[in-house]
């Protein structure tokens, strides 16, 4: 009967463990191999690194070849266009685009219809270039690819598209978020008085 007890307390225990809900304890190790933010670093290194082995890239690193293709799908785009469509910061963007614009890769010019913003498309040495790398890219992506069964590869795809969606709505509600506080009125400072 003893042995029923402690069976039975074993099994609430393991159920209660198993739960979904349940709150993590203090005492539980934290486990880089199962951290979602942690493994998609680690896919980011591996398709680097993959990039990097590649002699096509011809001096171009993988986050200038992206752009490029950005700027190549969308010609005319404004920066804040290649800002969502890249997820590239927009200062690192801004720095980029002016090393490639000096590289002569890329040519910014005002927007049609909005002079404050700039339109960006690629000069021909930019298509070139991304032509050029476009193999390289074509490659990382079909070896990224293999390193899984073929039956889970299209889910993967898919996968990384809604995560890609999902930071592009985020990015956006926090941009919309924003631009609609208020802003806070100047201090007027009083002049001092001579003395």
């Amino acid at each position: 009967m003893a042995m029923r007890k402690a069976a039975k307390r074993q099994a609430k225990r393991s159920g209660a463990a198993g739960s979904s809900t349940r709150k993590a304890s203090p005492r539980e190790v934290f486990r880089l191999s199962r951290s979602p933010s942690h493994l998609l670093r680690r896919a980011e290194q591996f398709a680097t690194e993959l990039f990097a082995r590649s002699e096509l890239y011809d001096g171009v690193t993988l986050r200038q070849t992206v752009l490029l293709a950005a700027i190549a799908e969308a010609e005319g785009a404004s920066q804040s266009d290649l800002v969502r469509t890249t997820g590239v910061d927009r200062s690192t963007l801004a720095e980029m685009m002016a090393r490639m614009e000096k590289k002569g890769l890329i040519a910014r010019a005002a927007a049609a219809d909005d002079g404050r913003a700039k339109s960006v498309r690629l000069t021909a040495d930019g298509r070139r270039r991304l032509d050029a790398v476009l193999p390289a890219i074509r490659n990382v992506d079909r070896s990224l690819l293999a390193a899984l069964p073929a039956s889970k590869r299209a889910a993967f795809q898919s996968i990384l598209a809604e995560l890609a969606e999902a930071a592009d709505e985020k990015m956006s509600d926090e941009a919309t978020v924003k631009r609609a506080r208020p802003k806070p009125p100047a201090s007027r400072k009083r002049p001092r008085a001579k003395r």
